[in-house]
């Protein structure tokens, strides 16, 4: 009896065991490619003891996940899309100024893969479209407060305001698990006092600026007139300067002429001077030829030398022939030894 049970009862667990393995694999849960399974095991309010499962069949049991104690929810992750603005009405904001403009805002936003579990322990089963509407409707707002309705109409501001809008929004959603993945701006509508308004800015700032340019002109045009005269002023010095210098040089050039003319009388009348000294020496040379030419002028020639000789012999002794102190021969004889040098004996 007690074979038969066992026998028995080893058929219940075997029969047991494949009939669990295949309820297993039958009703093992299915995670699409755009969800992710969060296992719960207890409360998940604290987003604790969760078990995140990626796409794919589950077994139960195998897979971290048993239908008798945990929890499988299915949690969306694909990107959803928000429009603001887009009714009659827009998304009004409020510039530094006070002005009023309408936007018409695109978001795209997504729950975080590896966040399930927080995005389902934060918001569980409410209306994530609604709650993220509104975080952007008071986050765009709030960034608008910052900028003069002028900078969104020129568009120098929209990126600039674009990107701290969504940066304030992904730091809000990342508490919740989700993340704001595209936000733009389609259109900034803007009320027609307001276009009225930046009509007239724009052309009080053309006027401005032509007012400018036409002071920058004359600002050019008197440093021209002024470098101009300065050029004048400069030309009529330089004139100056050279006539001034021309007549210096022309009564240096006086000067240099007479004491020219003066060196050159000069050296005419030298040179008159010699050639009449040297005409004179050759008239002088010629009546001396004349004179002492012949018998006479021979026996003249004579006696100046005899005179000549008598006088040196005279200053020689410092006699005085005059005097008669010398007689003739006594003369004679001086001349003689004046005209006839002897030799003298050197001494020894």
């Amino acid at each position: 009896m007690s074979r038969l049970i066992k026998t028995l009862v080893l058929i219940v667990i075997i029969f047991g065991g494949a009939a669990l393995i295949a309820a297993s694999y039958y009703f093992g849960p299915v995670i699409e490619a755009n969800q992710r399974g969060v296992v719960m095991t207890g409360s998940a309010d604290q987003g604790e003891n969760l078990t995140i499962l990626a796409p794919g069949k589950h077994y139960w049991f195998i897979s971290g996940y048993n239908p008798i104690s945990t929890t499988l929810t299915c949690i969306e992750i694909s990107e959803k899309e928000l429009s603001l603005g887009k009714d009659e009405s827009g998304l009004l904001l409020t510039s530094k100024d006070g002005d009023t403009i309408k936007a018409e805002l695109v978001a795209w936003y997504r729950v975080v893969p590896a966040q399930a579990g927080l995005r389902l322990a934060a918001l569980g089963d409410s209306d994530v479209d609604k709650m993220v509407t509104e975080i952007i409707t008071t986050s765009a707002r709030e960034q608008a407060a910052y900028h003069d309705a002028g900078t969104f109409f020129d568009g120098k501001v929209q990126t600039d305001y674009l990107e701290a809008v969504k940066n304030d929004i992904n730091q809000q959603l990342a508490t919740r698990g989700l993340e704001l993945t595209i936000f733009k701006c389609n259109k900034f509508n803007f009320s027609d006092n307001l276009l009225k308004k930046f009509a007239e800015i724009k052309k009080a700032e053309e006027t401005i600026e032509i007012n400018k340019v036409k002071v920058k002109a004359a600002t050019v045009a008197a440093q021209e007139t002024e470098e101009a005269a300065k050029g004048r002023k400069m030309a009529a010095l330089q004139e100056a300067q050279a006539r001034r210098e021309s007549v210096i040089m022309a009564s240096e050039a006086q000067i240099i002429a007479a004491k020219n003319w003066v060196t050159a009388e000069k050296i005419k009348a030298e040179v008159m001077l010699v050639r009449s000294q040297t005409k004179a020496k050759a008239m002088q040379i010629e009546a001396a030829a004349k004179v002492f030419s012949g018998p006479e002028g021979e026996r003249f020639l004579r006696y100046r030398i005899a005179d000549s000789l008598a006088d040196a012999w005279s200053q020689r002794n410092q006699l005085n022939p005059a005097s008669g102190d010398m007689g003739l021969d006594g003369i004679a004889a001086g001349i003689t030894s004046l005209s006839n040098p002897s030799r003298e004996v050197p001494s020894k």
